[in-house]
């Protein structure tokens, strides 16, 4: 046994706590955000399932899926689109935001794949009965996006991330293979579902009629545990595939594990000794390790699942009939994938968390000009935003677009990004009452609306600057004389600051001015409100 390596092997793991239906019941004040998230699961191992197969009528469906792993370039096209099921009593703002989701559609009409791994595509956005058109470009350097009504196009630097790579050790190049590592593992292991099958067909791909095997498999929400199971029991006696795997990654995180960040992680777990050069040894136990706590995951499988569905029960859902992944592959014979269909329909839980009884999913795409000669359409970035450079503010976001582009309308009246509101308590938050005026903090107010604040110490001016609509206000310490927009005018009350240097300023007025409307009701409660 190499010196370090035994706690791996100790059952039950000393240093690794395992999740158990005690560990749930504790966490009573998270459940509802978690059990959110426990949906996603299923939805990605349907994803997976169908990652792997084993052969179907004497065709390899493996080596059909791993078929693409060798493509260098090559040409595309996708769709997606999305269909919300409303659930039963919803109200008419849920049901708004679900049509809206209903109409949200992708299309890529020419998405091109370059030898180098630049990439770039054209297409539109569909939304609610607009199309927006778009361009996006991404190579080693840059990630660059334009859009139809843009003043100029968005990037995103990415120059820094290959040298912060380097700069602990990892390789772009072995976390490729590290990929196709992981591909063929998977792709291996995976059990085949209940309902799959391979014809021959002759389908049309970008105008050409092409001979190809149709690959179908559909996959349920209640087959999902039980492949799920067998995937594990395949891994734990795929010794090779597993030490394979663990070699790969090895040899990719060894210079991440050498450094000294990693090193005091693993002395704190007492596993300080291992002898990382020491590759020889060190994999096998990292091996017996990995596959002891798969066998121990299949032990308590069964008992950890009705665990599941006794502390989740809306799960069941998720996990039934109704949920189901559909996936049509159309392979050609140099085993690529030249077309694919995939639907998705997950239901879920009617239980009033969420006012969605199921969603579906869909994807077309069709694929050519694979290996040959594709050049990507570059996007130039002189003089384009820099994302990072950004304030990302209603205002800022909308300055970026012409005001008469149907981008700039969805952005403004469909998805209402400038519109604000808050509920003040003037028992409970801090205002001030001078005469009639209602007084309150010029930060707040501010922020609550975008606007800018400079201050003048030399000259104790404020200047607000609001973000949507660039309206100036100048104000003055202990004065009640303002000029919006060059003109003029009285405030009801003096500009004033508190003992700890908060300067308060009159609301109605002043939101007025940012503007945004200002009611109270007749409990007093104030109403900040703008579109």
């Amino acid at each position: 046994m190499v010196k370090g390596l035994s706690r791996f092997t100790e059952y039950p793991f000393p240093e690794i706590i395992a999740l158990n239906a005690n560990t749930i019941e504790k966490r009573d004040s998270m459940e509802h955000v978690k059990k959110r998230a426990r949906w996603l699961l299923p939805i990605l191992a349907l994803l997976l399932v169908l990652a792997g197969c084993q052969a179907v009528s004497g065709y390899d469906v493996n080596k059909a899926l791993l078929g693409n792993l060798d493509v260098k370039s090559a040409e595309e096209s996708v769709s997606f689109s999305l269909n919300a099921v409303p659930a039963s009593g919803i109200s008419a703002e849920d049901q708004k935001t679900i049509d809206l989701i209903n109409s949200l559609t992708l299309n890529v009409s020419h998405l091109k794949l370059q030898d180098n791994g630049d990439i770039s595509a054209e297409g539109t956005l569909g939304f609610k009965q607009a199309s927006i058109p778009f361009a996006f470009y991404m190579n080693k350097t840059v990630l660059a996006l334009n859009v139809e009504g843009a003043k100029k196009p968005f990037y995103f630097p990415l120059q820094g991330y290959d040298q912060e790579l380097s700069a602990v050790g990892l390789d772009k190049d072995k976390a490729e293979s590290v990929g196709k590592l992981v591909s063929q593992f998977v792709v291996k292991n995976l059990p085949n579902p209940s309902a799959i099958s391979v014809t021959p067909v002759n389908e049309a791909v970008y105008g050409e009629q092409l001979n190809l095997m149709k690959l179908h498999a559909e996959v349920t929400g209640d087959e999902l545990p039980s492949l799920l199971k067998a995937f594990l029991k395949s891994i734990s006696k795929d010794t090779e595939g597993f030490t394979q795997l663990i070699d790969g990654l090895y040899d990719y995180l060894l210079p991440v594990l050498k450094q000294e960040s990693t090193s005091a992680l693993l002395e704190q777990y007492g596993l300080s000794d291992i002898p990382l050069d020491n590759k020889e040894d060190v994999v096998p136990v990292l091996h017996d390790a990995a596959k002891l706590a798969v066998d121990a995951a299949l032990l308590v499988y069964d008992k950890q699942l009705d665990k599941l569905y006794q502390s989740t029960p809306e799960i069941k859902t998720v996990l039934s009939k109704d949920t189901k992944l559909q996936v049509d592959l159309f392979v050609d014979s140099a085993l690529h994938v030249r077309k694919q269909n995939v639907s998705l329909n997950v239901a879920l839980p009617n239980d009033g968390s969420i006012p969605i009884r199921s969603i579906s999913f869909k994807s077309e795409s069709q694929i050519w000009n694979i290996n040959g000669p594709v050049k990507a359409d570059p996007i130039a970035v002189d003089g384009a935003l820099n994302i990072t450079e950004m304030r990302f503010t209603p205002g800022s976001i909308l300055s970026n677009f012409d005001a008469s582009s149907t981008v700039y309308r969805v952005l403004k009246d469909d998805l209402g990004i400038t519109k604000k509101s808050a509920v003040i308590d003037p028992k409970l938050y801090d205002t001030v009452v001078k005469g009639k005026t209602t007084m309150i903090p010029l930060r707040y107010l501010a922020g609550l609306l975008d606007a800018q604040v400079k201050w003048d110490a030399a000259s104790k001016k404020i200047t607000v600057i609001d973000d949507v609509y660039g309206t100036t206000i100048v104000l003055k310490a202990g004065s009640a004389n303002a000029v919006i927009d060059g003109t003029k005018v009285k405030l009801p009350e003096p500009v004033i600051f508190d003992k700890y240097g908060r300067g308060y300023v009159p609301l109605r007025i002043v939101a007025e001015a940012l503007h945004a409307e200002v009611k109270v009701d007749d409990e007093g409660l104030i109403y900040i409100t703008r579109d």
